[in-house]
């Protein structure tokens, strides 16, 4: 069990505490201080509820001035949870009358009914591409870092629920009414850029250009590829041992030859060789790939190539 504490006994302890030294205006142990930071310019349909620079607008969407974004021109109810205007600008300085900025402000939610998320953040095209010229509900997240926690698991769904009473034999729809498609892709960008990358060819030698945005691996249908190529692994192996052991015996009849000497002298020789070269190659051939079976394609491997814990369609 957590200890009691009193609260207010325990908070002016440290108020008591506190350096004699702390200026007057500054936030050490959270003290009360003068709003810092610039002042947004706010449109007549945009409401505020925030402290200094920590907001959240009810409004309609805008990306900038006050002739940006969807809301410029028709409704699209929006919510923007903004705090840390101008970080990043030189605008930023106290007092400074600026609008939304998605590139200097510090971090954000961005939430609304109808929005062009993708060209507003100037986002990569990837395989979705961008969201129509006509703009859709969204949700995005912008800060330095961005982290997404879930104690009891984490789930990322493209898609429409599989049953929703009301929409009929078609289901669920976009909030445009438009269909959705049967499993819309994920695209995991790094570096925002998913275009064409050059890279250096083999040893180095000249150079190759490949898409930066390629499919991920799916981890089982990667370890059943794998196992059918160990089976044809497997039967080259064989051939290879069996024409050894053909060969050997082939080397046993010649070795007895009276008429040709240099033959039964070159027989002994090449037997042995084939023996602990090839056919003991073998045998330690087929024994590691069975290590290496366990080892990356079975679950109690140490490296198995599957995630325990992570999943993807």
């Amino acid at each position: 069990m957590h200890k009691k504490i009193d609260a207010e006994a325990w908070l002016r302890k440290l108020e008591n505490n506190k350096p004699t030294s702390t200026p007057s205006n500054s936030p050490f142990f959270h003290s009360d201080v003068h709003p810092a930071g610039p002042v947004f310019i706010p449109s007549k349909a945009e409401k505020i509820v925030g402290q200094g620079n920590s907001q959240i607008v009810f409004g309609r969407d805008r990306s900038g001035n006050l002739a940006s974004g969807q809301g410029a021109f028709l409704e699209s109810p929006t919510i923007d949870i903004v705090v840390g205007r101008g970080a990043s600008s030189p605008d930023g300085a106290t007092g400074t009358l600026v609008h939304n900025n998605f590139f200097a402000d510090a971090a954000r939610i961005y939430v609304s009914e109808n929005t062009r998320a993708d060209r507003n953040f100037d986002l990569a095209l990837g395989s979705i591409g961008h969201m129509s010229p006509t703009g859709c509900s969204a949700i995005v997240l912008k800060a330095d870092n961005t982290r997404i926690i879930g104690r009891g698991g984490v789930k990322i769904i493209t898609g429409k629920a599989p049953r929703v009473a009301g929409f009929g034999n078609t289901g669920e729809t976009l909030s445009t009414g438009e269909s959705i498609l049967p499993a819309p892709p994920i695209d995991l960008i790094a570096g925002n850029y998913t275009g064409i990358q050059t890279v250096k060819g083999p040893l180095g030698i000249g150079t190759q250009e490949i898409p930066a945005l390629q499919p991920v691996i799916r981890g089982k249908n990667l370890e059943h590829g794998l196992k059918e190529l160990i089976g044809l692994v497997g039967e080259l192996w064989s051939a290879v041992f069996n024409l050894s052991l053909i060969q050997t015996g082939f080397n046993g009849v010649i070795g007895v030859d009276p008429w040709r000497p240099w033959v039964a002298a070159a027989a002994a020789p090449v037997t042995t060789q084939q023996l602990t070269s090839v056919i003991n190659s073998l045998y330690h051939t087929k024994a590691n790939a069975i290590v290496w079976e366990t080892n990356y394609l079975s679950r109690a491997g140490y490296k198995y190539i599957c995630s325990p814990n992570v999943n993807a369609t």
